[in-house]
């Protein structure tokens, strides 16, 4: 079994896309998750799991899932926690990141970004982990407009907000960490929805402009001179040019370059094929408005444009250096190293899939009801007592269930840790398998619809046997 890829940020938009692309490449995964207010760290990322299984038609596996805070020194995991990962952990994707672009009361970005980063840099150090994948920004450039290279990194021009200084800062340090083994870069632009959906968990950047003129805006009042109007009071130029990358595409070339250590080492630009006008995206936020969006659904009344236009300010303001005329990015390493995923063209079409998702669902209004989990086969497992302590069992196996409530265990007579064993038999199932066996106790179900991965005959039969008589000991617990 190949060891375990640590990812922050599975949660954000990216970091979704990143985990169901490795998942898919059978890449063992441990997400750092903070629980919410609603949800644990496992239903938040159960509730992105399923989604995509809904989209795709097919079970994933599940990612072994740990309690963590950025904030807090070696992010905050456990003794345990940490031990396990020294054992069965060898890279770091570190995603995590805030997108703040102005420094808030509570110091964000700067405590996510830079601390953020920090801490995940001392957590690698202590766990052995010398393999650094590094989450970045096109925009640590600053306030540079000729080329921009992707060796080139130098904060001589300054920086246009607090967002590009912190991540500025924040690779600089990952640089700097002699002791890691390798680091590589991914540096994306601005990243938009998927590419084939439009679907977006979030609505800052390319979205900000939309979130607030949409509601405001009825279809047969939609006029291009209007929109253009709100980008002028901030001093957008009509012919300046950004940058929008497909969060799909990004995901796939990622998770390719951190399969492949051939290619590790280089820092990568993900900027996409072709920059877009501020005019074109007027244009197309016009064109939107009046194809998607339903009259009537306004959530003020029709307001003259000169009342809107201090609104509209008021609410971009923060945003106004970022809507300055993108340089162009060299993308030399990245070409090489995925020839077979060029960029996504920036076509009308294509930004339209983008606009309609986000008119249509109303940018992520209402929100998603929390996730519950009806069973979790952690329960029929772990009973009360779930930990990550080493089992020494000899006969002890690997169990991989995927779907609904589904996750990665090693199996021994006294009990079930979460983690797979690094050198074990493997056994393979979905959940509606395994909720059939625990149903009955039928070991037919298993003999007949579970999968080994490795192990002779007389190791899967005595696996079976333990499995067994491990979810009947915890039945009898759970009653």
């Amino acid at each position: 079994m190949t060891k375990y890829t640590v990812l922050t940020g599975a949660t954000g938009l990216l970091g979704s896309f990143l985990l169901r692309d490795l998942l898919i490449k059978d890449v063992p995964v441990v997400a750092l998750v903070r629980s919410s207010r609603l949800e644990t760290a496992t239903e938040r990322i159960e509730g992105i799991l399923q989604r995509f299984e809904r989209q795709l038609g097919r079970p994933l596996p599940r990612p072994i899932v740990m309690e963590c805070n950025l904030r807090e020194p070696e992010l905050g995991l456990t003794n345990e926690e940490k031990s396990w990962l020294s054992r069965h952990a060898d890279a770091m994707l570190h995603n995590a990141a805030s997108l703040s672009f102005v420094e808030t009361d509570a110091g964000e970005p700067y405590k996510s970004n830079v601390d953020g980063t920090r801490n995940t840099l001392e957590l690698c150090r202590t766990i052995g982990v010398r393999k650094f994948f590094h989450v970045s920004t096109a925009y640590v450039c600053g306030n540079r407009r000729e080329r921009i290279m992707e060796s080139d990194f130098s904060d001589a021009s300054g920086f246009g907000n607090d967002y590009e200084k912190s991540k500025f800062a924040a690779e600089k340090m990952v640089r700097e960490a002699d002791w890691l083994g390798s680091v590589t870069v991914f540096r994306p632009a601005i990243i938009v929805g998927d590419s084939v959906t439009g679907y977006t968990s979030t609505y800052h950047g390319f979205y900000a402009p939309m979130k607030i003129l949409v509601p405001l805006i009825e279809p047969e009042n939609a006029k291009f001179e209007g929109v253009e109007a709100f980008g002028e009071i901030l001093g957008m130029n009509p012919d300046d040019l950004k940058n929008f990358v497909p969060v799909d595409w990004i995901a796939r070339v990622m998770t390719s370059i951190v399969v492949n250590s051939r290619l590790h080492g280089e820092t990568y630009h993900l900027t996409g094929g072709n920059r877009v006008s501020i005019g074109d995206l007027s244009r197309l936020i016009v064109e939107g408005i009046r194809r998607y969006k339903k009259p009537g659904e306004s959530k003020i009344a029709p307001m003259e444009l000169a009342r809107l236009l201090p609104l509209f300010h008021d609410q971009m303001e923060v945003y106004q250096a970022y809507w300055r005329d993108d340089p162009e990015f060299d993308m030399t390493n990245t070409l090489r190293a995925v020839p077979q995923f060029p960029p996504v063209p920036m076509t009308d079409e294509q930004l339209l899939i983008f606009v309609r998702f986000a008119i249509e669902s109303k940018f992520g209004w209402p929100k998603p009801k929390p996730t519950r989990i009806e069973f979790p086969v952690a329960s029929a497992l772990e009973g009360p007592n779930a930990s990550f302590a080493e089992r020494n069992d000899e006969n002890a196996f690997g169990l991989r269930v995927s779907g609904v409530g589904g996750g990665d265990w090693t199996i021994a007579r006294d009990g079930a840790t979460r983690g797979l064993p690094l050198d074990a038999p493997l056994m393979t199932m979905n959940s509606r398998t395994f909720r059939a066996f625990y149903a009955d106790r039928d070991v037919a179900v298993l003999e007949s619809k579970s999968s080994w991965e490795s192990g002779s005959e007389t190791e899967r039969q005595s696996a079976i046997a333990a499995l067994r008589g491990l979810v009947e000991k915890n039945a009898l617990t759970n009653r």
